[in-house]
């Protein structure tokens, strides 16, 4: 169990903190490494010049390994029973991974690089991460006020409008391969405050923001006379835009009947 003694051990060994303590650890988890047979790390070396590409290595057993951790639990604020850390989900982990990360690095000369870092966050998750990411709090302070650790650097890459939203005009890039070219640009629009459809429309070139399902029934029923058809799919359709064309086509039609 972890007590005050662990944590005047850990101050002891590991003066400069957490980051540390995680680059010891890692280096013991590489000795894992030795234990995978030398045929299959020679042929793992031989697919990145090959293919310039790295799959993972095997994993060796558990009970093979230099070095392992048995059991990791942690007390949340919303239970009183330990959660065994495997038990998380993939969102969970992912949050858990990025959050620790960044609490860690202290440093101004830090840069991250991030790879689509809430693709497996729920959408509440994914509105909130870039205001958790300023409020992490670090040995130094947080990222939004005069800290060392705010003047730190992150690239970000995303798929998400949730990130965008979030970002001024000027600190997104749009990225775009059109025949094997790649162009970058700056968004035509304001990012920071815009909503969801209209970042998606900007930055993903989806308009409307919709399924394709709903959207090419829409376009359908847009071009038909049928009234009752298009009156009885509008009880099933959500609200949108492209909903009150739909409404507004009905009445069209119906002022034709009425000639």
């Amino acid at each position: 169990m972890v007590d005050d003694s662990t944590f005047e051990a850990f101050k002891h060994f590991w003066p400069n903190g957490a980051l540390d303590l995680y680059s010891s650890f890692h280096k013991l988890a590489m000795l894992n490494d030795l234990v995978i047979p030398k045929a299959a790390r020679t042929s793992f070396n031989q697919s990145i010049k090959d293919r310039r590409f790295a799959t993972r290595l095997p994993e060796p057993f558990s009970e093979h390994k230099v070095f392992r951790f048995e059991r990791l639990e942690f007390i949340s604020n919303k239970i009183d029973d330990p959660v065994d850390y495997v038990s998380l989900s993939d969102g969970e982990h992912q949050l858990a991974q990025v959050l620790g990360m960044l609490c860690m690095a202290k440093d101004k000369n830090t840069l991250f690089l991030l790879d689509e870092p809430e693709s497996h966050f729920n959408p509440k998750w994914r509105v909130e991460f870039i205001s958790k990411l300023l409020e992490m709090q670090t040995s130094t302070g947080s990222r939004q006020g005069n800290s060392t650790s705010a003047m730190q650097d992150c690239l970000l890459t995303t798929h998400s409008p949730f990130v965008p939203s979030d970002m001024k005009r000027e600190n997104v890039l749009i990225f775009k391969k059109d025949n094997g070219q790649i162009s970058v640009r700056r968004p035509e629009i304001e990012t920071y405050g815009s909503t969801f459809d209209v970042i998606l429309q900007e930055c993903f070139s989806i308009n409307p923001a919709m399924s394709e399902i709903p959207k090419a029934e829409i376009e359908r029923l847009l071009k038909s006379e049928n009234i009752n058809e298009i009156t009885e799919a509008l009880r099933g359709l959500g609200d949108s835009v492209e909903r009150l064309y739909l409404v507004n086509h009905v009445r069209t039609l119906r002022k034709k009947e009425a000639v």
